[in-house]
């Protein structure tokens, strides 16, 4: 606030300056002073793109709860101080809707290469149609099968030390790691090297000398990632004779006893993650973003269970060639009450609320 000084007559009609002295004319005082405090307001980005291509989607924003500190200073804050100024929360969430979506054809994911190193082999995925097979279009039907190739011919099985005997003759075992290993260490799946190669990982010890004796190795894995399958073990008829272990046909062992070579397994249920083709590009020049439809079926059902760490991307951003410059719009003006001297200033052109509040003085040329 300010205190100036004027000339008045004795009955308080102000006269020219002239009328006074000017030697005794008070110096003027500028002084600080609160205001009223500033209310609270909500702000809004813009929308982002519709959750889904065609039919019903959502469009989300961001809301945050803004207010003048001081001038030139403005700033969000807690979203209870515009809850409790009694102001109407905008929405966050829209829905969007676009032309039906109509029959689409729907894939899963790639199978896993099965091929061994250096050879090759083809992965396959199930395609479905999201309504009756005969109302997709038959022409545009996404492949269902591709070659693939093995893992480089570096894979080499490594093994640790044995564990100590856990028994005496027949009953007693020794158990070491066999790993799959590249060139330079790496660990990978077991599938990537030779199994008709592969080391034991039990060994039979005891006595220097044991009658031969049924021998069964670990189980393999399930031979399917979902529902039910086969696994394997492989089971041997062994005899140590002065302390080596010699290999025995099976007829040397009591078949009776033979341990089990196969058995069913259940892994979880067959929940598999479907997705549609990608859309169409939302830009057509500079940073856009295409969408799909990522849907969990069972059977025919749609439903929750698939696993979520393996859930495919339902959104990815899409880069095509630089746009040409647009003209400043003329129309934009900056907002009142917001300092954008201060947001060119430090930089803070880029921030969402800046973009809007300050258009103009964010689009003119800076030196």
């Amino acid at each position: 606030m300010s205190t100036y000084a004027m000339c008045v007559r004795y009955d308080g009609i102000e006269v020219d300056d002239t009328y006074c002295d000017a030697m005794t004319r008070p110096e003027p005082i500028h002084e600080f002073c609160a205001g009223r405090e500033c209310q609270p307001r909500w702000e809004t980005s813009s929308w982002s793109e519709c959750s889904r291509t065609c039919g019903e989607g959502y469009q989300f924003r961001i809301v945050r709860c803004w207010k003048m500190i001081s001038p030139g200073f403005d700033s969000s804050v807690y979203s209870d101080l515009c809850e409790s100024a009694d102001i109407a929360r905008p929405d966050e969430r829209k829905v969007c809707k676009n032309p039906a979506c109509g029959p689409q054809w729907e894939m899963s994911e790639w199978s896993e290469c099965s091929a061994r190193c250096g050879e090759r082999s083809v992965v396959t995925r199930d395609i479905r149609c999201s309504e009756e097979e005969k109302l997709c279009d038959a022409s545009a039907r996404p492949l269902a099968e591709k070659n693939c190739t093995g893992p480089p011919c570096d894979r080499q099985w490594t093994v640790s030390d044995w564990g100590p005997c856990s028994g005496g003759c027949g009953q007693g075992r020794m158990i070491r790691h066999v790993y799959c290993k590249t060139s330079d260490g790496r660990v990978v799946p077991e599938s990537q090297c030779n199994l008709d190669t592969k080391p034991l990982a039990i060994h039979p010890c005891g006595d220097k000398n044991c009658p031969s004796h049924w021998l069964a190795q670990d189980w393999e894995r399930c031979n399917t990632t979902c529902g039910r399958g086969v696994k394997k073990r492989i089971v041997l008829c062994l005899e140590i004779v002065n302390g080596k272990i010699k290999t025995r046909n099976a007829a040397d062992c009591d078949v009776a006893k033979k341990p089990l070579e196969e058995s069913t397994c259940f892994e979880r249920p067959c929940f598999k993650w479907y997705t549609t083709p990608w859309s169409e590009c939302t830009k057509t020049c500079g940073i856009g973003v295409r969408m799909r439809d990522v849907k969990c079926y069972q059977g025919k059902d749609i439903v929750r269970g698939c696993d979520p760490l393996v859930k495919p991307v339902g959104k990815q951003t899409c880069d095509l060639q630089p746009c040409p410059t647009e003209p400043p719009d003329d129309s934009c003006q900056d907002q009142a009450g917001t300092n954008c001297a201060l947001a060119i200033k430090v930089n803070l052109c880029s921030h969402w609320y800046y973009s809007k509040a300050c258009c103009r003085s964010c689009r003119a040329p800076h030196s």
